[in-house]
C-alpha cells in the first residue's frame, strides 16, 4: 500500500479561547492538559485523515465517512445516511432541552464556533461519542469497513504527536496527516444544494468533529470533573 506525502496542518485549537483562559485562571500549565489528551490523538488524527484527504465519498468530508465504507455505495447514499445520523443527534438535543430555546440557540452557535458555551460543548461531545459508538458496531460486521479502518490506522500510527504552543492569548497546534489515494468520483456538498430541512443536520456533520479534538475532550473532562 503506497502512501502519499504528508499534509501539515497549522491552525488554532478548536475552542482555544475558553481552554486558554481556564488553564491561566487556574494556573495550570498547558502540558498538564496536553499529556492526558494524548490518549485521544490517534482517533482524532484518523478522523482528520478521512475528513481532509482519504474521504471515499466527498471532497469536503466530515470524518464520519470511514464508518460508511461498505455500508453506502455512492455519495448520494452516504449523504442520506449522514443527514439521518445527524438529524438524530439534533433530535436528541431538542428532546433533552425541549423548552429551553435559548440553550438550543447557544448550542447551534457553539457548534459553528460563534460562541463557546461549555455546557453546549459538553453535550455535543457526548452526542458525538454516542454516534461513533453506534457506528463502530458495524466495523466487525463489514469487512470493507474493517479494512478501511485498518488502512487508516496504518497511516495514523506512523504520524508524530500533535505539537501545541501558546501564542497571543490562544493555543495553536501543528500536526501531520497522511493519506492513500482517494476515489476520483467524490462530490462536493453545499448547503444550497440541500433541502432547508436538511441544512442543520449537515452543519452538525460538518462541525461536530471539533468536539472530538483531544485537547477539547480533556478540557471538558478536567473542567467538569
Amino acid at each position: 500500500m503506497s502512501t502519499e506525502p504528508l499534509l501539515k496542518i497549522e491552525n488554532e485549537v478548536p475552542f482555544a479561547m475558553p481552554i486558554y483562559w481556564w488553564i491561566h485562571l487556574d494556573d495550570i500549565p498547558l502540558d498538564t492538559l496536553v499529556k492526558p489528551s494524548r490518549h485521544y490523538e490517534r482517533p482524532f488524527l484518523a478522523w482528520e485523515t478521512v475528513r481532509k484527504l482519504r474521504n471515499p465519498f466527498f471532497d469536503n468530508g466530515t470524518g464520519f465517512e470511514g464508518y460508511l465504507v461498505g455500508v453506502c455505495h455512492s455519495p448520494d447514499e452516504a449523504l442520506a445516511r449522514l443527514i439521518g445520523l445527524c438529524q438524530g443527534i439534533l433530535d436528541n438535543l431538542h428532546r433533552l432541552h425541549r423548552m429551553d430555546y435559548t440553550f438550543r440557540a447557544r448550542s447551534m452557535k457553539t457548534l459553528t464556533g460563534e460562541c463557546s458555551d461549555v455546557k453546549a460543548m459538553y453535550e455535543w461531545s457526548a452526542q458525538l461519542g454516542a454516534a461513533l459508538a453506534r457506528l463502530r458496531c458495524n466495523i466487525r460486521q463489514n469487512r470493507r469497513t474493517e479494512r478501511f479502518q485498518t488502512e487508516t490506522y496504518y497511516i495514523v500510527n506512523r504520524l508524530p504527536m500533535i505539537d501545541y504552543h501558546e501564542e497571543d492569548s490562544t493555543i495553536e497546534q501543528r500536526y501531520l496527516i497522511g493519506f492513500c489515494r482517494a476515489p476520483a468520483s467524490r462530490v462536493h456538498v453545499t448547503l444550497q444544494a440541500l433541502r432547508p430541512s436538511e441544512q442543520d443536520a449537515w452543519l452538525v456533520a460538518q462541525y461536530i468533529g471539533r468536539f472530538g479534538h483531544p485537547l477539547v475532550r480533556q478540557f471538558l473532562r478536567a473542567g467538569l470533573s
